[in-house]
């Protein structure tokens, strides 16, 4: 099913590479199977690059300007885009957090963000070497994690991977601690926490995904290493649900979970 429609070129230059090779393939009165002939790809490869479902390489769209004596616009869109000037800034990602009414959450590696404990969360950025002041950073977290306190703002949904729980983070007294601090942010009745068991499998997401949605809109935020990507489209958003949604009917139920964190704390005493 095609989704040209749904593609916004104004706030995504992916989406721009995307409506241009359409618009550009129209006016030349060529076919999917043509430009693929030219790209080295598949007719259903280029179906989908209009579509905004995959991305073309520049090695795709190189021989596609050539052809059309585009002065290598198509090129140079897809290399503004793979070089980071298509990410969203990271205050348009903490907005959408502050303003939303729910979040789902799936962490693999570490404890999410806003269930962190102070001396996790400063372990984690003195360990990642990736802020110039820590301190800042860890008052920062903790301001965000201030609405948690209040049932009225926001519902959040939290499934963390049984990994997660085993890797020390800063010493065995801080994952006491954060640990401990698990089971009493799980108590909140807005709260819900879950543990994906490592005998579910792997569940094919990596890093963290965060699916928020606020009074007018829904937006997920994938984190990984260093690197984070805020999606805003609403195809790639309805697949994230899909990918979060099978990863809650793997996980362990709220009461169950407590008890392997509680087992968990005990083996830190």
């Amino acid at each position: 099913m095609e989704s040209h429609d749904s593609l916004d070129p104004r706030s995504s230059l992916w989406d721009l590479v995307a409506v241009q090779l359409r618009n550009l393939r129209l006016n030349h009165g060529w076919t999917c199977q043509q430009v693929g002939d030219v790209a080295k790809a598949s007719r259903s490869h280029v179906s989908n690059w209009e579509a905004g479902r995959r991305r073309p390489s520049q090695a795709n769209l190189a021989p596609l300007d050539d052809a059309w004596d585009t002065a290598e616009l198509l090129s140079c869109l897809a290399e503004h885009a793979r070089d980071g000037h298509d990410r969203p800034s990271v205050g348009s990602f903490l907005e959408y957090e502050r303003t939303a009414t729910s979040i789902k959450n799936y962490s693999s590696d570490v404890v999410f963000g806003l269930l962190q404990s102070e001396d996790y969360a400063r372990a984690l950025f003195r360990r990642g070497g990736v802020v110039d002041d820590v301190e800042s950073a860890v008052r920062n977290r903790l301001s965000r994690q201030d609405r948690l306190y209040d049932p009225s703002s926001t519902k959040l949904w939290v499934v963390l991977a049984q990994p997660v729980l085993w890797w020390q983070v800063g010493s065995r007294s801080i994952m006491h601690g954060q640990l401990d601090h698990l089971l009493r942010v799980a108590e909140l009745d807005h709260v819900s926490l879950r543990v994906l068991p490592v005998s579910a499998g792997w569940p094919g997401v990596s890093g963290s995904l965060s699916i928020m949605t606020t009074r007018d809109t829904e937006v997920a935020y994938l984190e990984s290493g260093r690197m984070g990507r805020l999606v805003e489209r609403p195809p790639e958003i309805r697949d994230f649900n899909v990918n979060y949604d099978r990863i809650g009917a793997l996980a362990l139920p709220e009461d169950q979970s407590r008890t392997l964190i509680e087992h968990m704390l005990g083996l830190m005493k």
